[in-house]
């Protein structure tokens, strides 16, 4: 029997969010110059390329499926 303070017991099973089939990543976007403001956005995972929607802003992560 597993205990509380056993740490295999504390971990979740988190799905990663993923966009067109890839994992993403949250990241702070600051496009204060740009005027998008600043807010969290997503990139794909192990690059620095942002996700962004059809007008090339880049895509706030509660958006991302």
């Amino acid at each position: 029997m597993g205990t509380k303070n056993n740490p295999k017991n504390r971990v979740k099973a988190v799905e990663k969010k993923k966009h067109n089939g890839k994992e993403v990543e949250p990241i702070y976007y600051y496009g204060v110059h740009a005027g998008h403001g600043k807010y969290m956005a997503a990139k794909y995972s192990g690059s620095t390329q942002l996700v962004s929607d059809a007008a090339q802003k880049p895509l706030p992560w509660d958006q991302v499926n």
